[in-house]
């Protein structure tokens, strides 16, 4: 389903935003960036023409609920910083291509 991809981006930049709040230092700067990012994706998301049967579609959608799980599988204790960084980066990466392709 089209929409899919805008609700996930904003589940994922909501559970970023809980790591901003539960960390400090550079992690929690890096956290940040990568919140703003997603809400931005988020809004591009929404008013995008995008094709669920695409395969970057179903790509960008797993790594966003690769991100999303990693988080929650994390809890409060923010395990795995650097790995949950790197995932909703990726996750990032795979949804503004699908984006770019959708806004051209």
């Amino acid at each position: 389903m089209p929409h899919e991809l805008p609700e996930k981006v904003t589940g994922l930049a909501s559970r970023v935003n809980e790591l901003v709040v539960n960390t400090t230092g550079p992690v929690s700067r890096e956290f940040m960036k990568l919140e703003i990012r997603l809400s931005d994706l988020a809004l591009a998301a929404i008013v995008a023409d995008l094709k669920a049967e695409r395969a970057d579609y179903q790509a960008a959608l797993d790594g966003l609920n690769d991100a999303i799980e990693q988080i929650d599988a994390a809890g409060q204790k923010i395990e795995r910083v650097e790995k949950i960084i790197k995932s909703v980066a990726k996750a990032a990466d795979l949804a503004e291509k699908v984006l770019s392709k959708a806004l051209v």
